[in-house]
């Protein structure tokens, strides 16, 4: 299966270290309980295979188990014999037996296939953000690289962020770390210098109060998660401004994000707004004859750190 996908889904890596990198993610503790792979096979021959995910998620105030569906990939032999729909169908069965309620999934291709399988479009917006530089050097505030004692705090402003929301990852410490690692692992197993991830948090009173994880690659940042316990994200905007100062004679890099749109820190400015290029799609399990509430943008809280 690593074979088959590293052309697609690698970033970049050889091979070698497309599958260091997938390894070092299922020895994490989140990735050992809720990630796999899974393939459809004809004898020794693999025909169709996909990333499968055990999700939590938070839609219209309850917590629901979501499968979660990534890398559908089918041998270039086998296409256009229903290989995948095949595989997909019996996924959402065993998610069925197993108790899941619903089912994710990104589309990378025009969503129309998996429209046809009762899965509807979640709208995400992507934002391309413009940073007010602070004139005279950085905030007079701490920052800091984040560590693990501040995960807590994390998974508080995560949760505080995703309470007006009607759709959002329940996101658990195990989780946070999770992504945080496979940012870093990309980060590690490229080029040296191809790509830095930074984890930066700002303190007061020995407590993370507002954090931000971000990714810089080719004069490019995305902004993979942030948060503050001030509504208005003011320190998350401070954050952003300490970053851009350390480099004061470079070329202001793009920086974009899936920003919840509840969250508009005033030294912050967007630029530009568009769907994401990546359709997150969503379809009921067992409840199948009840139709998802339609969704908007503004109701959904999804960081890219969260694409799966």
């Amino acid at each position: 299966m690593l074979d088959d996908t590293c052309s697609l889904w690698s970033d970049g890596l050889s091979r070698e270290n497309y599958g260091t990198s997938w390894r070092a993610q299922l020895k994490t503790p989140w990735g050992a309980a809720h990630l796999d792979r899974v393939a459809l096979v004809d004898g020794p021959h693999i025909v169709s295979s996909a990333k499968r995910y055990d999700l939590s998620l938070r839609l219209d105030g309850r917590i629901r188990r979501v499968l979660g569906i990534g890398a559908v990939f089918t041998a270039e032999a086998y296409r256009g014999r229903g290989a995948a729909r095949e595989l997909l169908a019996r996924l959402l069965e065993t998610a069925v037996t197993e108790g899941q309620e619903f089912a994710m999934l990104f589309s990378e291709i025009p969503p129309a296939f998996y429209e046809r399988l009762e899965f509807v479009p979640v709208p995400l917006t992507e934002w391309v953000i413009e940073v007010d530089q602070k004139r005279g050097g950085a905030p007079g505030m701490l920052v800091r690289a984040g560590d693990e004692r501040d995960l807590p705090s994390i998974i508080e402003m995560s949760a505080l962020r995703a309470t007006g929301a009607r759709l959002a990852l329940d996101r658990s410490e195990d989780f946070v770390r999770f992504n945080i690692t496979r940012k870093r692992l990309l980060s590690g197993l490229l080029p040296s210098g191809a790509r830095t991830t930074e984890f930066l948090v700002a303190e007061e009173g020995y407590q993370a109060v507002a954090y931000l994880v971000a990714t810089e690659q080719d004069g490019r940042w995305m902004i993979e998660e942030a948060g503050d316990r001030d509504p208005a994200g003011a320190r998350l905007g401070a954050i952003l401004q300490a970053m851009l100062a350390r480099h004061p004679s470079e070329k202001l890099p793009e920086i974009r994000c899936w920003w919840p749109q509840s969250l508009v820190p005033p030294q912050l400015t967007v630029a530009a707004a568009t769907p994401t290029q990546e359709v997150l799609m969503i379809r009921p399990l067992r409840d199948r004859l009840l139709p998802l509430p339609p969704l908007t943008a503004a109701e959904v809280v999804y960081w890219h750190s969260d694409y799966f």
